[in-house]
């Protein structure tokens, strides 16, 4: 049985898995912009680029998917290695690479490591701190996600030098998360000691074991419908404020640059909240607060009224995710929630994948006004499946 963490070590070790979604996020970042100079080395126009987004999706639905029998074997902190190791190796082939192939590959390869990263620090935050630090956690993301572009203009634009530069250097930034994973990694381990009495009783459960549990398939529905709703207002929203609303597209990219810049600040603020006032609480605000927003953007009086529908969006969107990570263990139990925070990593990468294409395809059919009509149908389908969730919790504590 693993000693409680000590307070110094708590903080080193949530500090490096802060540094790694920072690295995360930096390595999505970069991509849109590092894009441009990547499609002329290659050859391939802006179609091409879906590929790319689609092998890193695959990659991390499959690290996230299994990571629950991976985890039972090897422990977080060696996955949380491991997938430190595959980034930095995917990185490095990347600024390497003379071929469209190879980048592809390579890319994949990044996805899974990301994917691996991303599910085992979630596991191991989600057990061991307050729904603030998860909620911080996720912040980072937000704040790489705002950095990685910034690197990718310094070095490719101002200095001049090319893109694959960029990539050295996050590579760097990469071999410095994987050393510090490699130090730490016996520091990782999981407490059982925390465990409900009367769920989950059995110690790492299969993935089989964990999929009939009517509890996983409302969490993996949340995460699929949230990160698709998340993904489509900030990457459709362009085309509609701008081919549709003529909007300068100058302006239309601040906007959206609100949005992912409220979404980092809604995780400050509401995480605090939820260990205030709980969780369940403060998603129910918030996902009403997003049907709100996306009936603001579909509303749309005056352009005005669409920026703030967006922002609210940001703003309502950014506890959803983390919260629910940080919520799993006590919805199905510790043995249960390794393998059940990898799922919804999966459900989110599924979403990601469908959601804001088949979104964009109506667009391109029906029009462009047709994306908030989706989005509020998908803000809809949000607050069902939470008040699911939500209803089951408690009679899960009536149970307890």
């Amino acid at each position: 049985m693993q000693p409680p963490i000590r307070p110094r070590l708590r903080m080193s070790l949530l500090a490096i898995g802060c540094l790694s979604f920072i690295a995360i996020g930096m390595q999505g970042g970069a991509l849109g912009v590092a894009w441009l100079q990547m499609q002329d080395t290659f050859g391939r126009s802006l179609e091409s680029l879906g590929i790319l987004l689609l092998a890193t999706t695959v990659g991390g639905f499959f690290a996230s998917f299994w990571s629950g029998r991976i985890v039972a074997v090897t422990g977080v902190g060696w996955y949380c290695l491991i997938g430190a190791l595959l980034s930095l190796i995917g990185l490095v082939a990347i600024s390497l690479t003379p071929t469209w192939v190879g980048l592809v590959i390579s890319t994949l390869i990044v996805g899974l490591g990301r994917g691996a990263i991303d599910t085992g620090v979630n596991t191991f935050v989600a057990q061991n701190y307050s729904t603030t630090s998860m909620n911080w956690l996720h912040a980072t993301f937000g704040i790489g996600s705002f950095l990685g572009p910034l690197l990718v203009i310094f070095l490719v634009i101002t200095l001049p030098l090319t893109w694959q530069v960029s990539y050295a250097a996050l590579a760097t930034f990469q071999l410095v998360i994987t050393a510090l994973f490699g130090v730490t990694r016996k520091n990782w381990d999981l407490d059982y000691r925390s465990q409900p009495r009367g769920v989950g009783e059995m110690r790492s459960p299969s993935a089989k074991e964990s999929l009939k549990l009517g509890m996983v398939w409302l969490c993996i529905g949340l995460f699929a419908i949230h990160t698709g709703l998340e993904v489509s207002a900030g990457q459709l929203t362009n085309n509609l404020f701008v081919e549709s609303r003529g909007i300068d597209p100058g302006l239309s990219g601040l906007w959206i640059g609100f949005f992912w810049g409220f979404i980092t600040l809604g995780r400050v603020v509401f995480g605090g909240l939820s260990d205030r006032i709980g969780i369940a609480p403060v998603l129910r605000v918030c996902t009403l607060g997003t049907v709100v927003g996306t009936l603001l953007l579909w509303w749309n009086p005056a352009n005005t009224v669409s920026y703030l529908g967006l922002a609210l969006m940001g703003l309502t969107l950014a506890p959803v995710f983390p919260s629910s990570v940080s919520r799993t263990p006590r919805l199905v139990g510790i043995w249960h929630s390794p393998n059940v925070i990898g799922f919804q990593g999966a459900g989110a990468a599924l979403g990601v994948a469908i959601l804001p294409s088949l979104t964009g395809v109506l667009g391109d059919r029906i029009g462009f006004e047709v994306i908030p009509i989706c989005m509020t149908l998908m803000a809809l389908a949000q607050v069902l499946v939470h008040e699911a969730i939500t209803r089951r919790e408690q009679r899960i504590d009536i149970a307890t």
